[in-house]
């Protein structure tokens, strides 16, 4: 399966059967990494990223002229210039790289080593992958059911400018609707609550309310497919006003079958859901911070919904703050995990930091599923100090060095 376009540009002062030579010679590579030859920019395909190959150096105008062209198909792409250690490729690929930043512009230069085929194959699908989550961001579609809760005072950012940096577009929908679907969906049998129904804590919730906050699942993921979105956030504090009932479970099954789902009408979370998923492929836990103690660098996480997928465990409860319809009381596993979370006004900042999720004891007065995650003190202090929001996202392993170097090559100023 083809991943991404290469263009190779080479100088005119070597014979077309050297530039073959050389073009020949990287070929298996590229292969390997499921990249394709194109000749012209305009027969790559703009839905995929694009790399150019400096077979030579002299080439640094013909690398231009198609960022350039690739442009006018794909504003604002980054650009993968592919060099190698014969006939100045890589001093040609540095001019290039250094006129694009000049002009503002973003890239990245990646030496390709044939002679090292498995290791530069992975290096080559790893670059790839960085540009694919851009592309990917650039299509993607985040809805906002309902108005954002009116708590969130930082966790809003500007549609516009989150599209001007992302690429990505903001589409608030009325709540109303899929409340009238909710309520006239109200008999229909939900196969996945009843199961779920075994796991409760005694006498908490009912099982008729298992059902009940079950039936949201469904109509949120019509909506989405209605809307075509890759991520949605939801008012989900009206179910608790207005249909007795939590939206915990049903964010919780959307997360695990695929569509990034975030509580409250957190933008800044579910987009930083959104674009942790893409790039490192794992489900995000978004959670309050209840606590920070900035010796030991300890965060007590906690929230009423958890993506199945992630716990070892878990027990229904009701939902904590209204004692109404259901949380989840999930046991999330020890072991390494990443602490992120996107802000500001055009989503342009980035709170990361790895950590270690630690056993952890059920406290009182918290959100149903709870975790201690041990990180840094310095980053815990960071937090403390200039916070980006209220809720931070989790995922499982360590990537705030992945985070990061994506972070600043592609999207930062």
């Amino acid at each position: 399966m083809t991943s991404c376009t290469v263009l190779p540009v080479a100088s005119g002062l070597h014979g077309a059967d050297a530039i073959a030579a050389l073009l020949e010679r990287m070929e298996p590579l590229l292969r390997a990494a499921g990249a394709a030859i194109a000749e012209r920019v305009e027969t790559a395909d703009t839905e995929q990223p694009l790399a150019v190959l400096l077979l030579t150096g002299g080439s640094e105008a013909a690398a231009m002229a198609a960022w350039r062209a690739r442009q006018q198909l794909v504003p604002g792409e980054p650009l993968l210039l592919l060099a190698h250690a014969a006939h100045n490729s890589l001093p040609a690929a540095l001019e290039t790289l250094a006129r694009l930043r000049r002009d503002g512009a973003r890239g990245r230069i990646l030496i390709l080593r044939p002679e090292a085929n498995g290791v530069a194959a992975k290096e080559l699908r790893n670059a790839i992958h960085d540009a694919a989550v851009w592309h990917a961001l650039h299509r993607a579609r985040v809805g906002i059911l309902g108005e954002p809760s009116e708590w969130l005072l930082a966790s809003v950012p500007d549609p516009t400018a989150v599209l001007r940096r992302w690429g990505t577009r903001i589409v608030p929908l009325p709540i109303d609707p899929a409340m009238d679907r909710f309520d006239d969906n109200i008999d229909a049998p939900i196969a996945e609550p009843v199961r779920l129904r075994a796991r409760r804590t005694a006498g908490e919730p009912h099982a008729a309310d298992v059902e009940t906050a079950g039936r949201f699942e469904p109509v949120l993921r019509e909506v989405a497919e209605q809307h075509q979105l890759d991520a949605i956030t939801v008012r989900c504090f009206d179910l608790v006003t207005s249909a007795h009932t939590s939206g915990c479970l049903a964010l919780a099954a959307l997360n695990d079958r695929g569509l990034v789902a975030g509580c409250e009408g957190d933008v800044c979370a579910t987009m930083t859901m959104l674009w942790a998923r893409q790039l490192t492929g794992h489900i995000g836990w978004m959670a309050n911070p209840a606590m920070i103690d900035l010796d030991s660098g300890v965060i007590e996480l906690a929230h009423c919904t958890v993506p199945l997928s992630l716990v070892d465990s878990y027990e229904l409860r009701t939902h904590f703050e209204s004692g109404l319809g259901v949380g989840i009381a999930g046991a999330l596993p020890a072991g390494p995990v990443t602490v992120l979370r996107l802000g500001g006004d055009a989503l342009e900042k980035l709170w990361v930091a790895d950590g270690e999720a630690l056993p952890t004891p059920s406290r009182p007065g918290r959100c149903r599923t709870q975790l201690d995650v041990r990180i840094a003190p310095a980053a815990a202090a960071s937090l403390l100090a200039d916070p980006l929001g209220n809720h931070l996202v989790m995922i499982a392993g360590h990537h705030a060095q992945e985070c990061t170097r994506w972070w600043k090559e592609l999207i930062a100023d």
